[in-house]
């Protein structure tokens, strides 16, 4: 099967299963507030794009804003830890406890202490992605140094020099797997915090759409929820790839 056929029949078979999904919907009358009619999702979409729009703007750059915080603060932590045994023996208990405690239950406090605007979403983002980075690249430079540190010193090769070309790109496999994992759920951790309170975003339109029982709305807005996080971790897939030329037979 060639590679276009393999992209061509999924798709084929999603708008296969929306029809049948339309003449189901329609021949057993269910009402439009309990399931709507695929078509009447895509009419919210022909209508209401540029509220769509604006509002996944604003949530979009919330999300982007946090993720690049999480990016340099992970990789400041996992340096740090790598560099200290100190810094290590106190940040690593932390980071392996911070993987089993739900983030969005600091929403409400992040609220009273930032307020309604970007801030808390930015910090929630944070919070959910910088943790996991931090851990995996602590984990892999040391690693890196345990097997590669008889060489470098062997070569008399300066720390510097050596974190950067040897230790360094040996943790980018995992940095990029973290990252994968991360990017895909803080952007619907970045909505949920906007249903708890935000003047606007795609959790906004999401909570007017549920209080007028407008399903068509929920729908359209969970739609572009799951296309963004999908399309995030494509890109992230994408960067590996070009950045990561070498083979790794570890990751």
């Amino acid at each position: 099967m060639s590679r276009i056929s393999r992209r061509i029949f999924p798709v084929l078979f999603v708008m296969l299963l929306i029809f049948v999904l339309e003449l189901t919907l329609q021949k057993a009358k269910v009402p439009e507030y309990i399931i709507p009619l695929p078509s009447k999702v895509t009419d919210v979409f022909l209508t209401d794009w540029v509220i769509i729009f604006q509002n996944t703007l604003v949530t979009v750059s919330e999300w982007l804003l946090g993720v690049f915080l999480a990016i340099v603060l992970g990789l400041f932590l996992g340096f740090l830890s790598f560099k200290s045994e100190k810094i290590h023996s106190i940040l690593s208990p932390l980071l392996i406890v911070s993987q089993s405690i739900p983030y969005l239950v600091f929403t409400p406090l992040l609220m009273i202490w930032l307020g309604l605007g970007m801030a808390p979403k930015v910090a929630l983002v944070v919070l959910t992605c910088s943790f996991p980075i931090s851990l995996v690249m602590q984990n892999d430079l040391i690693e890196a140094k345990k097997e590669y540190h008889l060489i470098v010193e062997m070569l008399q090769i300066n720390s510097m020099k050596a974190f950067f070309h040897i230790y360094f790109p040996y943790s980018l496999p995992g940095f990029f797997n973290a990252l994968k994992i991360s990017i895909s759920y803080s952007f619907g951790s970045a909505v949920l915090a906007e249903l708890m309170g935000s003047e606007s975003g795609l959790g906004i339109y999401l909570l007017r759409a549920q209080a007028t029982f407008r399903t068509d709305k929920v729908i359209a807005a969970v739609i572009v929820i799951i296309f963004i996080s999908l399309i995030s971790t494509f890109f992230v897939s994408f960067l590996r790839k070009k950045i990561i030329f070498w083979k790794t037979a570890k990751h």
